[in-house]
């Protein structure tokens, strides 16, 4: 619910700061041709305009790919798609992971429910190759949900990118991901 106010008040204030940009841009072609040298600074403040148009429907268009991949999950998507989706269960404590289950297929989607009994800590999930591929907070008394699709068979890693005291470099899981 938070995430949607957000959303909604950052999109207002985007738009009315947009706004103010193509006021003041208008308004300054206005009071340029007065100026004898008006005709050459109208052109290169139309210019500007185009320009700036252009990149509001560049910058428009690269949030709309990358916000839907983002490997959260909103309310509205959980209750639809949950049924396909493998859950698991990981919770950190100090200095380890549970983790159940542990083993998946490749192009299997799981739904990480990803909690802490004691401090926070950071889920990272690495691919087989050490990359990591997706992360979220481990928060006691918080679940955070993280989806992820297996594509690659092997052994990924869970580590704890959150210091989270002197064991901290211990803090490793292994989840096994079979062909088929």
């Amino acid at each position: 619910m938070i995430q949607e106010v957000v959303w909604g008040v950052s999109i207002v204030l985007m738009g009315t700061l947009a706004a103010v940009f193509a006021w003041v841009a208008i308004g300054a072609n206005a009071t340029l041709a007065d100026a004898d040298y008006g005709s050459v600074i109208a052109s290169a403040y139309r210019l500007r305009i185009w320009l700036f148009g252009l990149a509001i429907i560049v910058l428009v268009g690269a949030n709309y790919d990358t916000l839907g991949k983002l490997p959260y999950v909103s309310n509205m998507s959980a209750s639809s798609s949950a049924k396909a989706m493998q859950p698991v269960e990981a919770v950190a404590e100090q200095w380890s992971w549970s983790i159940k289950p542990a083993a998946f297929r490749v192009g299997e989607t799981v739904e990480f429910h990803v909690t802490s009994t004691d401090v926070n800590h950071g889920f990272a999930l690495y691919n087989p190759d050490m990359r990591i591929v997706a992360q979220t907070q481990a928060m006691p008394g918080y679940i955070n949900v993280l989806r992820y699709t297996f594509n690659e068979p092997g052994a990924y890693r869970v580590l704890c990118l959150e210091y989270c005291g002197v064991a901290h470099h211990e803090m490793t899981a292994e989840i096994k991901v079979s062909a088929h």
